[in-house]
């Protein structure tokens, strides 16, 4: 065999390697939805009669005494004990939906959404805090006639900000806007 030949040879079986050493399979695992919660069992489990629902959005659910008084009730806890692991979070798919909080198991890294360069890449001006809740966030585009504002994708985001890989959008807060997260 020729030099030249077993230096293409001895190249692509280098190449090989490489990319079957940087596959999908190598890289972060992937955010898993781990499933829904049942708030009366963890509420149980720490000392309570039940859970109940005291009003039409994601925070209106309590953990409640036999005598009726409400206690708090941590959805990232609840989590963390019905799927047994510290990895999960909670996520809440609508504030105004009581029942659209799931249970995520995600890595610890923590990275909040780049809101203006999301919205500078997809063609808009800027980024725009239009209110005090988590929903406020907008792509403002501003031309001669006036602004004109645009809903924020947060899942598009966070994909962006993380660099493409998979991801879970969350807030912390709905009642503080700079609590978004992406969650990987």
């Amino acid at each position: 065999m020729r030099p030249i030949s077993k230096f293409l040879l001895a190249m692509l079986g280098g190449l090989a390697f490489v990319l079957t050493s940087t596959s999908p399979a190598a890289a972060a695992p992937t955010p898993q939805n781990l499933g829904g919660l049942d708030l009366g069992a963890y509420c149980r489990s720490i000392g309570y009669a039940d859970a109940t629902l005291a009003g039409s959005t994601a925070y209106d659910w309590h953990c409640v005494t036999g005598d009726g008084r409400r206690g708090d009730l941590t959805f990232a806890a609840a989590c963390r004990w019905t799927y047994a692991t510290g990895a999960a979070v909670d996520r809440i798919g609508n504030f105004r939906d009581p029942a659209s909080v799931s249970c995520w198991r995600v890595t610890p890294a923590i990275v909040q959404p780049d809101f203006t360069n999301y919205c500078t890449t997809t063609g808009h001006s800027a980024a725009a805090l239009l209110g005090t809740t988590a929903y406020d966030w907008h792509c403002v585009s501003y031309n001669r006639s006036g602004p004109t504002y645009y809903d924020v994708d947060i899942l598009a985001a966070c994909f962006y900000t993380v660099g493409g890989a998979a991801t879970v959008e969350r807030f912390d807060n709905y009642y503080d806007p700079a609590t978004w997260q992406c969650r990987v």
